[in-house]
């Protein structure tokens, strides 16, 4: 049984965890968030994945993340990061080459 939160503290735990230095511990929280009280909230009111996502909190939480990453102009940064994750997530080939026996 998941744990639930009201939308009060989980506002309050928002605002706090602007002044945190810590990106593992500020997404461990927002992951706590987003299963304890935005997901319990979206369920009560018949609402989905959009209304999570786009949740104000959410966007505090995201925007914190970001700013601990170095993350600030959006399409520059976004498209170097896309490229390089996906240079990691090519597969490598490994070519042997023997020389003269």
């Amino acid at each position: 049984m998941e744990k639930v939160m009201t939308l009060r503290a989980a506002a309050k735990a928002a605002l706090a965890v602007q002044d945190a230095c810590n990106l593992s511990g500020v997404a461990r929280s927002f992951s706590e968030i987003l299963s304890g009280a935005l997901w319990p909230e979206a369920r009560s009111i018949g609402e989905g994945t959009r209304w999570v996502n786009t949740h104000p909190i959410a966007t505090l939480f995201l925007s914190k993340m970001a700013d601990l990453n170095g993350f600030r102009d959006r399409y520059e940064q976004l498209a170097e990061a896309f490229e390089k994750v996906e240079a990691m997530a090519e597969p490598t080939i490994t070519i042997i080459l023997e020389g003269p026996k």
